[in-house]
């Protein structure tokens, strides 16, 4: 791959300790800024804790099994229950104050905006004479 696009993004996603269970995580890349999905299904905004340290967002939660109604008992279960812990290394530069997030129907959205020395640049080409004279202006 030529252009690694989580390029300063480190580790980009990691779980820390001993998680209940485990969200996926999606991230788009775009031109301004990336976009992680969370599945976070059952939980509202207020379930959830997000902080930013040392350069990470963690994203914290915990998902709690309902209990059976009286008289009834668990015959069978798949869901995954318990706290969980997203660790997403950002990229140096990152303004903390423009990262946003938001949760609709059990799907947190952070936007993180790029810092300027990720975004890509276009470079202009000129001609022979151009650069002669920016080699000259330089010495």
């Amino acid at each position: 791959m030529l252009f690694d696009p989580f390029a300063g993004f480190g580790p980009a996603f990691r779980t820390a300790g001993r998680a209940g269970f485990l969200p996926a995580v999606d991230a788009t890349v775009g031109e301004n800024d990336i976009v992680i999905t969370i599945d976070l299904p059952g939980l509202t905004a207020e379930d959830v804790e997000i902080e930013l340290l040392k350069g990470e967002l963690y994203v914290r939660g915990e998902r709690t099994r309902p209990q059976p109604a009286e008289g009834t008992q668990w015959a069978h279960s798949e869901r995954t229950f318990g706290s969980f812990e997203r660790r997403i290394g950002l990229p140096e530069g990152v303004d903390p104050d423009a990262i946003t997030a938001s949760m609709d129907n059990g799907v947190l959205s952070l936007i993180i905006p790029k810092p300027e020395a990720i975004k890509p640049r276009t470079i202009a080409i000129g001609s022979g004479s151009e650069q002669r004279q920016l080699a000259g202006a330089a010495a």
